[in-house]
């Protein structure tokens, strides 16, 4: 193999490998989600087994966090730090999908499906995990944007696409065939990733040749990780984001299973006019979701899920109150659409109001947690339609759809969260962003790149506190990051000495680098001189007015010498 692209080198090989990636993550989406219920429904299974089914494949997405761990314990550096595991996942993936064609009876195999389905999705969830690793350690900051907008579509195009495709397969050939095509497409997706590689004179497989150019970054112990959750989990605001994220998981898994077998049975369509029907407004639903961005920035998340999830309760309770229209053809299109629509644009502000509560020193974990409750919320909603959906009608369907709607309403406005800044006495709330969020990844759709990372060495920062007034400092490389206003308050000797640690060697190298975006805010970063000290020169946020010192400049900025005078 002749031909190479390298991950740490081009932003276009990493801007196209993370779309490819995560349209190989849509596959599985778009065929086990989307178009197999509405064809198991137009073959006669039963709401119960559908349900079931949906509420046991999603599983995998709700455990995935303990994946994590292991890719950063067990690594393979000749080919990359997360590659091999990419690969792997890629692989399995490829494989499990051609065991969906042992399944010659799906109304007598449903356990069999489930069980393909749930290996399917442990793969796509590995997967997922190892890719967002391997962009977050290549991938500048100023770059993270268009690549999470890259990431978004890739996998928008291979859900829908996969739906759309899977729907007339299914229904003209067959599930084995659908299998073979789904299979086919995933491998191609393993072929193209063999040609990549994340830095020059690595493996492109093991048996190549090659060495490793990264190296192992021990981690903190899971004791210390899980010690710090349990401090930040527990408490009022971090509750009752737990419960929000329980009731959006159940709102909307009791509508994905919900949904399609009422177009089937219900409303006459056929699995290939649902399929395109999904396909098409999910695409739709991904362009509102990243439009949405703004309008959390400016009124909030919490007010943006609560109008979006009231939208969700009216449509509901709308629906179940026009029975008398459901034999209009366009009016139950113009439903069908709003639901499937609205489900990435509400997940969006769930998301940004979770991330809003995490502790910046185990974003990541207390994240995922987060995560895993939606996605267990999701299991637990498709589970209940199976439960009822035979003793009740569909007018009682939706009707209890809009009630668990109201719940999460109920939830969230119980819901109150001051940053942990403004806890203590004499601190001092810091009102920037404490996370970065855009579509892209997970099983929802949603990219997301953890903690806040050191600009210049992409390392996690770590919060430091001093006297109540907390600075953020890179675990590596001891760079330090103020909010506004943070330089003044604490520029003294001796604070600068006890918060500065770094090597100053360390922070003339890391110097250099000045064109990046604000790891607070993404604003844009301008460089700057001290007037007294015209030779310390760092960089401050135009947007959020926060500014960044490497190592040692700090301590520099503290202590005015007499050299310092005949050097101005």
């Amino acid at each position: 193999m002749t031909a190479s692209f390298f991950l740490s080198e081009s932003p276009r090989v990493r801007f196209a490998t993370g779309a490819l990636m995560y349209f190989a993550q849509g596959i599985p989406q778009g065929l086990l989600s989307i178009a197999i219920p509405a064809w198991l429904a137009s073959q006669g299974v039963s709401a119960s087994d559908i349900g079931s089914y949906l509420a046991v494949i999603v599983l995998p997405w709700a455990f995935k966090l303990v994946t994590g761990p292991l890719m950063d314990r067990y690594e393979f550096l000749p080919m990359g730090r997360r590659r091999p595991w990419v690969l792997g996942a890629q692989l399995g993936l490829s494989l499990s999908l051609l065991f969906l064609m042992f399944v010659e009876r799906p109304a007598e195999q449903i356990g069999m499906l489930m069980l393909i389905g749930v290996l399917i999705n442990s793969f796509a969830a590995t997967q997922d995990v190892a890719v967002d690793g391997m962009s977050i350690d290549l991938t500048p900051v100023r770059e993270q944007g268009r690549l999470n907008a890259f990431m978004s579509f890739g996998k928008a195009i291979g859900w829908s696409v996969t739906a759309a495709v899977s729907g007339v397969l299914l229904v003209t050939l067959g599930l084995k065939a659908t299998a073979v095509v789904a299979a086919s497409v995933a491998g191609a997706v393993l072929l193209a990733m063999i040609f990549v590689r994340e830095r020059q004179g690595e493996r492109s497989l093991p048996w190549s040749e090659g060495q490793a150019t990264a190296v192992h970054r021990q981690g903190r112990s899971f004791k210390d990780v899980f010690g710090g959750l349990n401090k930040v989990l527990w408490v009022r605001a971090s509750v009752v984001v737990l419960l929000i994220m329980f009731f959006d998981g159940l709102v909307f898994g009791y509508g994905q299973a919900l949904m399609p077998i009422a177009a089937i049975k219900l409303f006459g369509y056929t699995t290939p006019q649902w399929s395109q029907l999904v396909a098409m407004m999910g695409l739709v639903g991904a362009v509102v979701a990243l439009a949405l961005g703004p309008l959390i920035d400016r009124f909030g998340a919490k007010r943006m899920l609560f109008f979006t999830i009231a939208l969700v309760g009216v449509h509901a309770f709308l629906l179940s109150q026009t029975q008398y229209l459901w034999q209009n053809t366009t009016y139950v299109r113009v439903m069908l659409s709003i639901w499937v629509m609205m489900s990435p644009v509400v997940m969006v502000s769930s998301i940004a109001l979770a991330m809003a509560v995490c502790s910046s020193s185990i974003s990541a974990t207390q994240f995922a947690v987060y995560m895993s409750v939606a996605n267990l919320g999701h299991a637990m909603g498709s589970k209940v339609y199976g439960m009822v959906a035979e003793q009740s009608t569909y007018v009682e369907n939706y009707l209890l759809l809009g009630v668990f709607v109201v719940a999460m309403i109920t939830v969230i406005i119980f819901h109150r969260h001051e940053h942990e800044e403004t806890s203590r006495p004499g601190a001092r709330e810091k009102t920037s962003p404490q996370y970065t969020l855009s579509l892209g990844g997970g099983d929802g759709g949603l990219f997301w790149s953890g903690a806040m990372r050191c600009p210049k060495c992409r390392s996690d920062m770590d919060q430091v506190d001093y006297q109540g007034t907390e600075v953020d400092r890179c675990s590596l490389c001891n760079g330090i990051w103020f909010d506004a206003g943070e330089i003044e308050l604490l520029k003294n000797k001796q604070i600068a000495r006890a918060i500065d640690i770094g090597d100053s060697k360390t922070g003339k190298q890391a110097n250099v680098i000045n064109s990046y975006l604000c790891p607070r805010c993404s604003g844009d970063m301008v460089s700057m001189v001290d007037p007294r000290q015209r030779h310390i020169r760092y960089e401050t946020c135009n947007a959020c007015s926060g500014s960044f010192l490497d190592a040692g400049e700090f301590r520099d900025l503290a202590e005015l010498t007499i050299a310092d005078f005949f050097k101005r």
